[in-house]
């Protein structure tokens, strides 16, 4: 099978799995010319050595060494592939509010490659004003500019949704319509693509769901 079609193909779970192996590495901070286990990887990530195999075998990625592991830094440049972070992303935040300043600001977006170029709300106190992002004024705008800004910035794809559940589905339905291909919404309510949207991404990361979760099966799990 063709390497690009096999990417093209791969399921939400394996690209969990090679997010979790990609922020192992973040987080160790290997010399780039040192190697790693898929051992090493298991006991940061919590993904079995063998599926660590597995994945990786299926990805094509084969710079191991036998009893050495995978070197550092060409895993590395696979994974980020992989995951296309090669390419940098630039994303906007819609919902300027405590949660979308704090996503913006987030310091690790950067070596993530990912950047928050605007962000944008309705409330006349943030609009107008700027997100100090390591020393990067980001504008926020008002949500009306929406489809000017995205004409202007072809390059930007993607969308992080932090409105209020009441506006949530009217603004995902405009992005859509605006071409945005991905979207994030961290809104506590589900939405739903419109009918016949082909290409675009949308995850719902409730985090009250994530966080129920948690404390359900704390209280429920032997």
């Amino acid at each position: 099978m063709n390497k690009n079609k096999q990417q093209n193909k791969m399921s939400l779970k394996v690209i969990t799995r090679v997010s979790f192996y990609y922020e192992a590495l973040l987080k160790l901070d290997l010399p780039g010319d040192s190697y790693i286990s898929s051992k090493k990887l298991e006991e940061i990530t919590g993904v079995s050595c063998n599926q660590v195999r597995q994945d990786f075998f299926y990805l094509g990625i084969s710079i191991g060494k036998q009893k050495k592991g995978y070197h550092v830094e060409k895993l590395f440049h696979a994974l980020r592939k992989v995951l296309s972070i090669d390419k940098g992303a630039s994303v906007i935040v819609v919902g300027a509010g405590r949660l979308g300043r704090a996503l913006s600001e987030y310091k690790l977006f950067k070596v993530r490659n990912i950047q928050v170029d605007a962000l944008f709300d309705i409330k006349e106190d943030l609009v107008g004003t700027v997100v100090d992002i390591k020393g990067r004024k980001t504008p926020i705008y008002h949500v009306d500019k929406l489809g000017e800004y995205l004409s202007e910035n072809p390059n930007v794809k993607i969308a992080l949704l932090t409105v209020p559940e009441s506006c949530a589905q009217e603004i995902l339905d405009e992005l859509v319509e605006l071409g945005i291909k991905g979207v994030v919404n961290y809104s506590p309510r589900i939405l739903k693509l419109p009918e016949k949207t082909k290409a675009v991404q949308l995850v719902n990361d409730s985090i009250g769901a994530s966080l129920y979760k948690v404390v359900y099966q704390t209280y429920h799990r032997k």
